[in-house]
């Protein structure tokens, strides 16, 4: 059985790390749709071989296919320390695709590796620099970071199309201390909206306290909407009149004017 570890990478058909066995050597390729073949002319790039049919010429020409189609790659789980020294467990996943068919066979011997162990060191480098909340508040900010940092594997000829933090794991009695901390800040919260709402009460009712201080006959027009109020309910209870309450009636009939209705 052949040994498949000793297997050159120009007959890897995947953007992946596995080879396959090299097809036999003939005169003609097929390249899918969703492949690029790279060729060699007596071991130097020649030619990219574009889909559909294609001749290559045996012992002088060899060819690799490349497979350009979006494949997805989950990160092994791997232990963080946070800013704040707390212990997380982050996994993620990967999509990536080849893009450049002549850099990937000459200068990337095993692409899946190259972009797993890039993309973790990214992961690594950025949590680290940052706490529990701000990770778990800024999770789509710190994805977007990390895909816009491994733009640099172009240069290999591999794009990375999207990197997503799938679970970030911590102990459990964080968890309770976050809940604890969400607890009083709603409590904060809720005291604060009604220590602000009694100030606005507060200040209407200073408002009004002041326009009544400004007008003795608004004041006594009040006084008389209370008695009536009271007047309504069926109750027993005696109510002392001072005799100040009527003393401005003559002069709010005084400075009243009759209102004329004109009939037409």
């Amino acid at each position: 059985m052949r040994n498949l570890n000793k297997i050159p990478f120009r007959y890897i058909t995947r953007l992946g790390t596995k080879p396959t066995i090299p097809q036999p050597r003939n005169f003609f390729r097929i390249v899918n749709q969703y492949e690029k073949g790279v060729v060699f002319t007596l071991g130097k790039f020649s030619r990219i071989l574009e889909p559909g049919f294609r001749i290559v010429i045996p012992l002088l020409e060899e060819s690799t296919i490349i497979d350009f189609r979006l494949q997805s790659y989950t990160l092994d789980k791997q232990e963080i320390i946070s800013k704040d020294n707390i212990s997380l467990i982050v996994d993620a996943v990967v999509f990536y695709r080849a893009n450049d068919p002549e850099l990937l066979v000459n200068k990337v011997l095993e692409p899946g590796k190259i972009v797993q162990e890039f993309v973790q060191i990214k992961i690594r480098e950025l949590l680290s620099n940052n706490t529990l909340h701000e990770i778990l508040v800024n999770r789509e900010k710190f994805s977007q970071e990390i895909y816009e940092s491994a733009s640099t594997l172009e240069e290999w000829g591999i794009k990375i199309e999207r990197v997503n933090l799938k679970d970030i794991k911590f102990e459990q009695s964080i968890v309770r201390a976050m809940a604890k901390v969400a607890e009083a800040e709603q409590l904060r919260q809720s005291k604060l909206i009604h220590a602000q709402s009694e100030v606005q009460t507060a200040e209407q009712i200073l408002a009004a306290a002041t326009m009544l201080e400004k007008s003795p006959v608004a004041i006594r027009i009040k006084e008389l909407d209370i008695l009536s109020q009271i007047a309504k309910e069926q109750s027993n209870t005696i109510v002392y009149i001072p005799g100040s309450v009527f003393e401005s009636v003559p002069k709010i009939q005084q400075d009243s004017s009759p209102i004329q209705l004109n009939n037409q």
